[in-house]
């Protein structure tokens, strides 16, 4: 697709550097607009039923749709004071980390959960292994370099939170790669993935700087990449701890369950007994119907059944 017909929501303004909505342009500050992927002039397409940014015609820009979204993305982290960050789920956990945390939380239930209820309570536990909060950030930087035993590794964003590092990878549609994972966990920095496609599918390219400023803050546009051990290992322990104390508040559950277990028990023998009191004459009924039915074949007697 040619460049001068890319619709682009959001240009850089250049005199005050800062990113601007096409709704904001005016006479005035319409000639100041840059793609900040080729610094060209964008054109201000405002008299459109959709309005929008736009290379012109000759452009040489070599960016595109997702690397557009990208450097708006950075540039408006660049303006974010705090954001959510989301839950650590189980299922973001490494394989090794996942199977360790399985098997000793089915170790608990195995040895406190009444068996037939253990299915349902391992169901019903909760997902997550720490909970999503609101932090904030006191340094952002942009397109940082870091050196590994891997080979070098760019980052997109960095910022520090309580005097931490921690890493923001946004994507669109190639999430990041296996290497890259293997370089973030060698530099054991806590690292997210933002997934601006589903950002950009919601509002099908009429999105503005608010719509995504609100989307990056939010915990539902990212996921975990990689997390310290040291970090994933008071998690495990706190979420064992947690099992536990679910386990203690089902005690009077699982007490009136092994009652009802007991007392089906009772009935099932009761009702061995009775069966095998009544077997005889269970029999005895039966004997007689069968020669009740051979006399009346004698005697050309028919039962029909409707």
């Amino acid at each position: 697709m040619s460049k001068s017909y890319i619709k682009y929501p959001i240009a850089f303004h250049k005199q005050s550097e800062k990113l601007i909505n096409i709704s904001d342009v005016t006479d005035a500050n319409k000639t100041d607009l840059i793609c900040l992927e080729c610094k060209e002039n964008f054109v201000a397409v405002r008299k459109h039923q959709t309005p929008h940014f736009k290379h012109k015609p000759n452009s040489v820009c070599k960016g595109n749709v997702e690397t557009y979204i990208h450097w708006v993305t950075k540039e408006i982290f660049k303006e974010i004071k705090e954001f959510e960050l989301p839950e650590i789920f189980i299922d973001n956990l490494t394989d090794n980390q996942r199977e360790k945390l399985d098997y000793e939380v089915n170790n608990l239930i195995k040895k406190k959960v009444p068996e037939n209820l253990q299915l349902k309570f391992k169901k019903d536990l909760k997902k997550n292994i720490s909970e999503s909060g609101i932090f904030q950030i006191e340094q952002i930087e942009i397109e940082k370099a870091y050196k590994t035993s891997l080979g070098n590794v760019r980052i997109d964003i960095v910022t520090t939170i309580n005097n931490q590092e921690l890493f923001i990878e946004p994507f669109f549609t190639s999430q990041i790669d296996d290497l890259k994972k293997r370089k973030v966990a060698l530099l054991e920095k806590p690292t997210l993935a933002i997934n601006l496609l589903s950002f950009v599918h919601r509002f099908d390219y009429k999105y503005n700087l608010e719509n995504l400023k609100n989307y990056v803050i939010s915990k539902n546009s990212k996921y975990w990449i990689f997390n310290r051990e040291k970090k994933i290992e008071k998690y495990r322990l706190e979420y064992l701890n947690y099992v536990s104390e679910e386990i203690k508040k089902q005690q009077n559950d699982f007490k009136l369950n092994n009652l009802k277990l007991k007392k089906i028990t009772e009935l099932e023998n009761k009702v061995q007994q009775l069966e095998e009191k009544i077997r005889p004459t269970q029999d005895e009924i039966w004997k007689a119907r069968d020669e009740i039915r051979k006399i009346k074949n004698d005697i050309g007697i028919r039962d029909y059944e409707y």
